[in-house]
């Protein structure tokens, strides 16, 4: 039926004029049902989140999913099926209120979204399928439907979001990435024909063991099957859907939400207590990522670690697993005390240098103090901050002409003004691949006695570095902590093994949160391998170095292109006239993954550098992204 057949008919039918005939015209088109997605748990609203779903908040009056089942009604959808798993009890009372179908995802704490579609796979048909905690201003839902659809609401700013990139020849969506400014963004309602369900059922059947696909949103399951299952992009004004993130976003929509908190939640509860402190704090999370090929956004050592590293596998006996490692001495710190010329009685191993970052804040921060962290950077710090309700205050690395630098005289302002408990420098930075002079640390080292100094040297190996300074700075001041891990320059991300050195009295200090017993010993022979294998990797570095700056070079002929110079294992870039985040989307898409990052508001890309075929590649596919 053509589009303006199926206008004229719903019209007549909805004003009740309609021969039987049209009637029977229009029934393919008819919604069979709505199947409401209520299963999940949400982190972000905690604590009130422990108590309740999301979908049964009260928002301005109404329960979410009540408003929602009420509007499918007055729309005229008799069957509505809420698919159910976190407090399932919660929900029962909708069945004897509303009469709908209670499905049960077992599966909801396992994967996402996508189990709960598993779970109500024989109600998919003419279906709308909707998330129970969204608030539509009017009501959106018609009886009947023309095509298959999914509501987009236009952002002028960047949202990390599912955004519409291109609409094909054939009007419906061709491509679809996460993240974007001024996009169309998928949210609130989306419908499925009977056609569409058919085949989406079908592919999520035939996939179901692949458990990269349970553990997808459907809409990247959608991306993964776009070209088959076509949907078109549904308009609505700006702010007619809403989707509520936090518990502060309602309030800022409800300012009577708060009485619903306070209704649900035992302020005098301890454990609630406990729950509430820490509601708006977020984790930090690396994105799950299967692919094993093309990863140049996780900044791995692609030029792999030394084969003498694997030959310690094979030396394994049963009581490496079943004995635990109570030795006097750490084999791996005193390897390191040998070839850094630093005592072993200033280092201490963790389970990688993000956990040793961890333990130095966990010990050394409390409530409300200052740590003053370079901007653009690792956002890690920041989480490790937040989670000791500590403030972060951002000094500058500023952008020159073909480098990035830290401005030092940032640094030592803010310090003065703010009198942080620790100073984070990273060297060479992340993500810019700047150095930082020696006289500069130390100057900061010698003006802010106060402070402890965290130079987190993550990307150590890849300059010219001899530990002469490190062992001086660590020798003459008692206030300076440097964190180092083999997850980079000697390519052993997965056996998870950092290291810290420091004074003695900070290393006992920080020594109070490292684990109970020591970093695991079969890491740590590998380890020790990687460390006495000094000409594996002088030959490495330069081969990675030598890529480095032809990659760079090679970049810097591009129009638009800027490719900074990096003392690491990586090339921060700028694109003067494209879309960073279409340029990352169109990579990945080719199966390459890169980092974004913001400085200023503004996109850049970061590239890990791999052997020179793969850089090669990458190459080819950034000058196809950019039209050249």
């Amino acid at each position: 039926m053509e589009i303006t057949r199926f206008e004229e008919i719903k019209k007549r039918v909805e004003q009740g004029i309609a021969t039987d005939e049209e009637v029977k015209e229009l029934a393919p088109y008819r919604v069979d049902n709505a199947i409401i997605m209520a299963a999940g748990y949400s982190a972000r609203c905690m604590p009130l989140s422990n108590v309740m779903p999301k979908g049964l908040f009260r928002v301005k009056g109404e329960i979410l999913i009540e408003r929602e089942i009420e509007q499918l009604l007055e729309a005229g959808i008799e069957q509505i099926v809420v698919v159910t798993g976190f407090l399932s009890e919660k929900f029962a009372y909708l069945k004897e209120k509303y009469g709908v179908i209670l499905v049960n995802n077992p599966d909801y704490d396992k994967y996402n979204n996508m189990a709960s579609l598993y779970a109500a796979q024989d109600y998919m048909k003419n279906s709308y399928i909707l998330c129970s905690d969204n608030y539509y201003e009017e009501n959106v839902f018609q009886k009947y439907i023309y095509d298959s659809y999914y509501s987009c609401v236009y952002s002028e700013k960047y949202c990390d979001e599912f955004c519409v990139e291109e609409i094909g020849e054939d009007g419906y969506i061709s491509r679809i990435h996460r993240g974007g400014e001024r996009a169309w963004y998928t949210i609130g309602d989306a419908f499925f024909n009977r056609n569409f369900s058919q085949k989406f059922c079908q592919f999520m059947n035939d996939e179901w063991d692949n458990m990269e696909v349970r553990n997808m949103l459907m809409d990247d399951f959608h991306i993964r099957h776009i070209e088959e299952l076509k949907l078109k992009k549904k308009e609505r004004p700006g702010q007619s859907i809403l989707e509520f993130d936090t518990l502060e976003e309602i309030k800022e929509y409800d300012p009577d939400f708060q009485k619903f908190i306070d209704e649900n939640l035992d302020k005098d509860n301890t454990v609630i207590k406990v729950f509430s402190k820490y509601s708006e704090v977020k984790s930090y999370h690396s994105v799950p990522t299967v692919q094993k090929n093309g990863r140049l956004h996780l900044n791995e050592n692609l030029f792999k670690p030394s084969p003498k590293c694997l030959e310690v596998l094979k030396n394994i006996t049963m009581e490496d697993l079943y004995l635990y490692d109570l030795g006097h001495e750490d084999e791996l710190v005193q390897v390191l005390a040998e070839t850094t010329g630093i005592s072993s009685n200033n280092i201490f191993v963790h389970n990688g240098s993000a956990e040793v970052i961890k333990s130095i804040g966990s010990i050394l921060l409390n409530e409300n103090d200052i740590v003053l962290i370079p901007t653009p950077g690792w956002s890690y710090y920041k989480s490790v901050a937040d989670a000791k309700f500590a403030k972060c205050v951002t000094y500058e690395v500023r952008e020159l002409e073909d480098t990035y630098a830290y401005n030092i005289e940032d640094i030592l302002t803010k310090a003065k003004k703010y009198s942080p408990k620790i100073i984070v420098i990273t060297s060479p930075q992340m993500p810019t691949g700047c150095g930082i002079d020696y006289e500069d640390i130390e100057r900061i080292i010698k003006e802010n006695e106060n402070s402890i100094i965290m130079l987190d040297e993550a990307y150590w190996g890849y300059g010219n570095d001899d530990n002469k300074f490190e062992k001086k700075i660590i020798t003459q001041y008692s206030n300076v902590v440097i964190t180092r891990t083999f997850s980079k320059f000697y390519g052993l991300a997965d056996i998870r093994i950092g290291y810290g050195m420091c004074s003695y009295p900070l290393r006992r200090t920080i020594g109070l949160d490292l684990p109970l017993f020591r970093a695991c010993g079969i890491s740590r022979r590998i380890a020790i391998a990687a460390v006495r294998d000094q000409e594996y990797y002088q030959n490495m570095k330069k081969e990675s170095n030598a890529v480095r700056e032809w990659f760079t070079e090679e970049l810097n002929k591009l129009n638009g292109v800027k490719a900074y110079r990096s003392e690491s294992n990586f090339v921060f870039i700028k694109l003067l006239n494209a879309d960073a985040d279409k340029v990352r989307a169109y990579m990945e898409e080719n199966n390459i993954l890169i980092r974004l990052f913001t400085d200023k508001d503004a996109l850049r890309l970061r590239i890990t550098v791999a052997p020179k075929d793969m850089m090669e590649r990458v190459l080819f596919q950034l000058k196809r992204a950019l039209n050249q």
